[in-house]
């Protein structure tokens, strides 16, 4: 049965009746710790068997020589990890089996004993231990075939992808951010990959570097490889280029998936090679040696990511702001964003990883995918971090592409996905330049929805994508414009104060809480105060206030805890009053004193002279408005400078600007006669219902 016609054989399924027979003792929460590290564990003990014997004998006589851990049983294994034990989960003793077990799990080479700890099991196995129940667990794992003939790597990532599935999210609270699905990898992988001469077309067994810092359980990186042994295999490329992956993951279990995956992996060069050394257990946001950033002032050629939407980074909050404060020196020196989406965050340690450029000027190529919601395309306004990170990102010109994804393509959501292609060295043909491909419609329906997954990209439409990007040309798909188009200045407009001050005591309450000064008056300084104001009633000037403050304040017998300024300014607040048709009021200056209660912004696009702006967008319906010149910009760039001018620059991404696509609304007659309709049906349909 486990051996057979796998395609007759739902591993996910016989692998939950194992996780169903342990409910009464293991709690849902927990299953995690039963069915995942024996379903790896299963995997790594198929993909051993057949030197397995060989391994064993190679420990009997050379333990003396060389202990439980060295590479060279590597050698015998054909593997880049091995075990020295006789055990098998289907030979473990029916009694002590869990110690049985832990023998068994330690005699693994460190790499592979590494990833088993991970799932810290010690409770739940002794209580399956406890009640006689973990021999029965071994057993039933161990008549899976789980051999790589018989199971591929990406399938066992689909079993995982669907156990994850059904324990929900008592068992991995975002465990919808760790799976992406093939055909977004490989149109990701195609975009970043393909459009490099020098990898498709070397023939000198050029090594290139990939690198994952939300890498899951390696699907992406896995993914990728195989794509490009697709490619090779099909002679697209020249030579097989060597890829080392480099990644980091903080969700324990999705670690240990993803280091088996890619130890489990061959190069095709040498069968010893350990893939996995570089998949490294932390938190990429974080900047601690030993728990955060693994791979810091590395950079790599290539990377892909695909980063938990809507992820909250309040426990990295004190790394983070730390890192932001060493401004470009820093991974987060464009910004930070809210601190309930952690996105642009991801993309700014992304961009980290980029090749600098050396003292000559020259700069070895890096290019990312990277996958994000549609929020990190306009989210924040002119001067916060989400806009400013875009603008660095612009500015630089590291943004290539941007690809809107159709819905409902991955297994979790459903919601908008944009593919953004990155890199710190752009062809002469689109310096300055950024391409948006709207792929919404590129989609095709699946026959069975797989969770949220009700669509894919086939292969001739991820050709038809990337052929777009390659040929970088203008069609309904497809727009290559400036990067200063996503750019604008947001000024501030003002408009004069025309007041008065219209003394009406029947408000006196209201003054008294206007403000915090106000509301601490003594009794009988309000009685005064109030008596004074009497003694003024009706329309004041707008300047009467600041002298009414004074004379009251310099006549009162005893010393206030008030000054002139609040007390006029709580006037003005309660008693002012404005009218179009009244005079413009001036400071002592001479200037036009603004309301700040007409006070507006404008976006005004970029290299937009701003007279014309307001001659054509503003004036024509406040003719008074004029532009504040005090609000300028003051963004410091990776130079250190301020950007200054008048203004603070703003930055967002809009596809609907480029192909928003009219509809033409229904003719309201035709929706009049099916309102009718409808009623006429209902007033039938109760007519028969209370005749019955």
């Amino acid at each position: 049965m486990m051996a057979g016609d796998k395609k007759s054989f739902n591993y996910a399924n016989e692998i939950w009746n194992i996780a169903d027979y342990v409910r009464d003792i293991v709690k849902r929460k927990d299953y995690n710790k039963v069915v995942l590290p024996f379903a790896l564990l299963r995997r790594l003990e198929c993909v051993l068997e057949p030197t397995r014997e060989a391994v064993c004998d190679c420990f009997k006589k050379n333990e003396s020589k060389w202990g439980r851990e060295h590479d060279n049983y590597c050698f015998i294994s054909n593997k880049p990890f091995y075990n020295v034990s006789n055990y098998r989960l289907s030979t473990l003793p029916s009694t002590g089996t869990l110690q049985a077990l832990n023998n068994y799990i330690d005699a693994f080479s460190p790499n592979a004993r590494s990833i088993m700890q991970r799932f810290k099991t010690g409770e739940v196995w002794g209580s399956l231990e406890e009640h006689d129940m973990l021999y029965e667990v071994c057993k039933r794992f161990g008549r899976f075939d789980l051999s790589p003939e018989n199971v591929s790597d990406r399938e066992m990532s689909e079993i995982y992808e669907h156990l994850i599935e059904k324990f929900g999210d008592e068992i991995a609270e975002d465990a919808e951010d760790f799976m992406t699905p093939k055909d977004v990898v490989r149109l990701a992988v195609t975009m970043v990959f393909a459009n490099d001469d020098e990898l498709m077309n070397s023939d000198s067994g050029i090594v290139r570097t990939l690198y994952d810092p939300t890498c899951g359980h390696c699907g992406f990186i896995t993914d990728g490889l195989d794509l490009l042994d697709e490619w090779h295999s099909e002679k697209k490329m020249v030579a097989p280029a060597s890829i080392l992956p480099y990644g980091e993951e903080i969700e324990a279990e999705n670690w240990a998936m993803g280091k088996a995956s890619l130890l489990l992996r061959h190069t095709g060069t040498s069968s010893t090679e350990d893939l996995s050394r570089f998949i490294a257990y932390g938190d990429t946001l974080l900047s601690d040696a030993d728990t955060g950033d693994a791979f810091p002032g590395k950079t790599f050629d290539y990377i892909l990511s695909n980063p938990p939407y809507g992820k909250k980074w309040e426990k990295e909050q004190d790394s983070v702001n730390a890192e932001a404060a060493k401004g470009f020196n820093g991974r987060f020196g464009a910004g930070t964003p809210s601190i309930s989406d952690g996105s642009m965050l991801f993309l700014q340690h992304l961009i980290s990883k980029f090749h600098r450029r050396e003292k000559d000027g020259s700069i070895k190529p890096s290019r990312a995918g990277i996958v994000l919601s549609a929020s990190p395309l306009f989210n924040g306004d002119a001067g916060s971090g989400p806009s400013n990170i875009r603008r660095w990102i612009l500015e630089q010109d590291y943004l290539d592409c941007v690809v809107k994804l159709p819905t409902d393509i991955f297994f979790r959501t459903g919601i908008a996905t944009y593919l953004w292609i990155l890199t710190n060295d752009k062809p002469a043909n689109r310096k300055g330049m950024v391409q948006l491909i709207d792929a919404s419609e590129q989609r095709t329906q699946l026959r069975k929805p797989k969770a949220k997954k009700r669509f894919e990209l086939s292969q001739a439409q991820i050709d038809h994508i990337a052929q777009l990007y390659y040929d970088g040309r203008q069609t309904e798909e497809s727009v290559i414009v400036p990067v200063t188009d996503f750019m604008f200045r947001k000024v501030t407009t003002q408009r004069p104060l025309r007041a008065k001050i219209n003394v009406n005591t029947s408000k006196f309450e209201d003054l008294l809480t206007s403000s915090k000064p106000m509301s601490k008056l003594d009794a009988d300084i309000a009685m005064a105060l109030k008596d004074a104001l009497g003694k003024e009633a009706g329309y004041q000037t707008w300047a009467w206030a600041d002298e009414f403050a004074k004379a009251f304040i310099k006549s009162y017998p005893t010393k206030i805890k008030l000054t002139a300024a609040p007390l006029a300014k709580a006037i003005r607040s309660t008693f002012g009053e404005t009218n179009s048709e009244w005079d413009v009021l001036l400071d002592k200056k001479g200037e036009i004193v603004p309301d700040p209660e007409l006070k507006d912004f404008e976006q005004i696009p970029w290299g937009m002279d701003f007279g014309d702006y307001m001659t054509n967008e503003v004036l024509p319906y406040a003719e008074d408005a004029w532009i504040d010149q005090s609000i300028e910009d003051t963004w410091v760039g990776p130079d250190n400078r301020i950007a200054g001018g008048v203004g603070i620059v703003g930055t967002e991404i809009s596809f609907n600007k480029y192909f928003y696509k009219y509809v033409q609304p229904e003719d309201p007659q035709k929706i009049a006669d099916e309102l009718l309709e409808m009623e006429t049906d209902l007033e039938t349909f109760m007519k028969e219902v209370f005749n019955d």
